[in-house]
């Protein structure tokens, strides 16, 4: 008898499998089926034909007067908040970062170019302190000056960066008076090889930056803190974000259920009215068109803003060479015309009418639909029936 009950089992464990794959086998049919399916009862909703016929011309109507709107607002409502997102991108690389990093990339290499000249003034100049400093060491250190200050007025710093740069004007300040005291004791060797050399320990730092998150300490290693922290900003917020490419996604699929739709309603239209409505197709045709235009719009805009990063990341390389005036003013050329080949005022400008003119279409498109459903009334009035 045991052993019957443990056949039993064993037979029950072992038919389990047989019948979990028929189970599986039986669902994966009807999956089938049903996808198999579902392009037909796609186009039976859109044309509102069913399984009892075509439904009630007015009810119809009704609903398609409502949902037509809906597809629309969404699909443009998407396509405006990712394209607005790029648009501000674009517009923050040229009004802030672009000025904000070939400035700085000016002022390293106006403060390397000013050491170069004292150095060769007062060191390197036979007889040794025989000749002074002369204006193009002041004109360096003045140029330097002014693009620092032009960096703290361009808006693209954050409080942090704002401090450090203060706080590397005041070192500025500090390096020409050392400069200044080698020069007005440039009789004295000693005196005057101290003087350029601690104002060169000024501007870089004798200890390695080994450690990433190591504090700069020399002038222009705070400079270029500042210039790497200005391109991780840029990195991130012009590379494709995860919000706008869901939105541009969602909106390609609403605007495809949008057209879908519109060719079902216009089916419907043409067999049971018997009419062709043109309204009801130019109404539609800014919302077709709206995602195609900001999409490309995008799509150019963002090109754009990777090419300027390309060129705002090389000016990194620019030393203090003869030739680093001529390098940053190319790069910052460049920059420009990637800029101005996005027309992104021209695409903005096309935004602001094609937002507009989106949204009236898509009220049309209800309008004409509750126009043509008002000769027909929603439901029929009981009889009245008859006092006995």
């Amino acid at each position: 008898m045991g052993g019957g009950e443990a056949g039993g089992r064993g037979g029950g464990l072992g038919a389990w499998p047989g019948a979990a794959r028929r189970g599986l086998r039986r669902a994966d049919v009807r999956l089938r089926a049903s996808l198999g399916g579902l392009p037909g009862r796609m186009w039976a909703w859109a044309t509102g034909t069913g399984p009892g016929g075509r439904r009630p011309t007015a009810a119809f109507l009704r609903r398609r007067m409502l949902v037509l709107p809906a597809l629309a607002l969404i699909a443009v409502a998407l396509v405006a908040a990712a394209f607005h997102e790029v648009h501000a991108s674009t517009e923050r690389l040229r009004d802030r970062s672009v000025p904000a990093l070939v400035g700085l990339a000016q002022a390293r290499t106006s403060l390397g170019l000013a050491q170069r000249e004292a150095e060769l003034r007062l060191l390197h100049t036979t007889p040794h302190g025989a000749v002074e400093l002369g204006d193009t060491y002041r004109t360096h250190l003045t140029d330097a000056t002014q693009h620092l200050t032009r960096v703290a007025q361009s808006r693209a710093l954050d409080r942090g960066q704002e401090q450090e740069l203060r706080v590397v004007a005041g070192l500025v300040v500090a390096y020409g008076d050392k400069i200044a005291w080698a020069d007005r004791n440039r009789g004295s060797t000693l005196l005057r090889e101290a003087g350029v050399d601690y104002a060169e320990g000024m501007l870089r730092s004798p200890v390695p930056q080994d450690e990433e998150r190591a504090r700069p300490v020399g002038l222009l290693d705070r400079i270029e803190h500042v210039e790497a922290r200005l391109r991780d900003r840029d990195e991130e917020t012009t590379a494709w974000s995860g919000p706008v490419l869901a939105a541009a996604a969602v909106a390609v699929l609403v605007t495809a259920l949008f057209a879908f739709v519109v060719v079902g309603t216009c089916v419907f239209l043409r067999d049971r009215l018997r009419l062709v409505s043109l309204q009801l197709l130019a109404a539609s045709v800014p919302v077709l068109l709206t995602p195609v235009l900001l999409g490309a719009a995008g799509a150019q805009e963002h090109g754009a803003q990777q090419r300027v990063r390309a060129e705002l990341a090389a000016l990194a390389y620019v030393t203090g060479g003869a030739d680093a005036p001529r390098r940053i003013g190319d790069a910052a050329a460049a920059a420009s015309r990637a800029l101005a080949g996005s027309h992104a005022d021209g695409w903005s400008l096309t935004a602001d009418v094609a937002l507009p003119v989106t949204v009236a279409g898509a009220l049309g498109c209800g309008l004409t639909l509750f126009l043509y459903g008002r000769p027909y009334p929603g439901r029929l009035p009981r009889r009245k029936e008859p006092q006995p």
